[in-house]
């Protein structure tokens, strides 16, 4: 998880230890503290653990779950390995798997010419093996992305509620700012971190809002795949959501997908670009809370400032916005945590 120093520095501390002698007061309290963290970790833990690893057991994640675990327990690694990254690796195998799907598909948009005008032009021959295995790479993020937007209940997810408490305030246990104890307070103390990005040493220079991110799946790319592509770009993932639709049938992974999130960030471009497997990829969630005079006053740097306009359209009484998205991101330092040329996650649960 990466904390707002992004390093590998402490999360919140309870207590801190003092040389000065503890009063009897401060002993009950202690003991209270204990007894309720006993009564917690044997009474509730128990059944969060249980219902959690029968979700598991189940193969489905109940990130509701989690999120009260994660509450009451205050442990990241009780999160089940269905709640975690899926990670994937894709081969030539993998891809051949989806031979006979891709080709029973690409005939269904020739024979239908004028309904999937827009697809056809990078899918149209059943028999051309690029055509087919690029065909099978798009199905496989696909999933990917349906099933992201899925478990963080289509934006909905309240995990990031309290973002400010998953953030240890402090850099290399040193405490640069108070720390928050609410929404207001958090808000606050983030704008001086933003007005003073050129500080204090060590500390992150925060071009923009907080910025939570889930990485639901890692996709990795073997040798003969990345090959196989010759570090080309592959521009037909957003065309391809449109028009081809989940086993279940109704609406397309486009529809699935783009339903409760937010605005394009410009509505001239498609919301899925190009990729290619040269590096592996994320498939992220993204939470974004910003406020309205950031962006009014400028502090926002320039990689936000199209992003935030396009959200403005409606203001609601606290000047608050909630932004919600899933992208295809590479998998790496730069592209998630860079806020200039990346996406700025100031949190990551990976």
């Amino acid at each position: 998880m990466n904390k707002l120093s992004n390093s590998s520095g402490k999360g919140l501390k309870i207590f801190r230890s003092s040389k000065s002698a503890i009063s009897i007061e401060a002993v009950v309290e202690l003991a209270l503290f204990a007894l309720m963290i006993a009564v917690v970790f044997y009474l509730v833990f128990p059944v969060v653990k249980e219902v959690l690893v029968g979700e598991s057991e189940k193969g489905t994640c109940e990130w509701s779950l989690v999120m009260h675990s994660i509450a009451k327990v205050g442990d990241w690694s009780l999160i089940p390995a269905e709640c975690r990254a899926h990670r994937i690796e894709i081969d030539m195998n993998f891809l051949d798997s989806y031979k006979s799907e891709a080709k029973k598909r690409i005939k269904q948009y020739n024979a239908n010419k004028e309904k999937y005008v827009e697809i056809l032009p990078f899918f149209n021959n059943p028999d051309d093996e690029k055509q087919i295995r690029t065909w099978a790479l798009n199905r496989i993020i696909a999933v990917e992305m349906k099933d992201c937007w899925e478990k963080v209940m289509k934006g909905k997810l309240p995990l990031f509620d309290a973002w400010w408490k998953f953030f240890s305030w402090d850099v290399y246990g040193k405490d640069i700012v108070k720390k928050p104890t609410n929404r207001e307070e958090a808000f606050s103390v983030w704008n001086q971190l933003l007005i003073k990005s050129t500080g204090l040493p060590g500390t992150v220079k925060l071009y923009g809002p907080p910025t939570n991110c889930i990485i639901c799946s890692r996709i990795k790319f073997s040798d003969d795949v990345k090959n196989y592509f010759a570090h080309r770009y592959i521009p037909s993932l957003n065309v391809w959501l449109k028009h081809n639709y989940p086993a279940t049938g109704g609406k397309s992974y486009y529809n699935h997908i783009v339903e409760g999130q937010s605005q394009l960030r410009n509505p001239f471009i498609p919301r899925y670009a190009s990729y290619n497997v040269d590096t592996p990829l994320s498939v992220t969630y993204e939470k974004i809370y910003t406020l309205r005079s950031w962006q009014d006053s400028g502090i926002i740097k320039r990689a936000w400032q199209g992003t935030l306009g396009q959200v403005y359209a409606v203001v609601n009484k606290e000047h608050l916005y909630e932004l919600n998205y899933v992208k295809l991101v590479p998998y790496t330092q730069d592209d998630l945590v860079d806020p200039i040329k990346g996406e700025g996650c100031t949190f990551i649960l990976d």
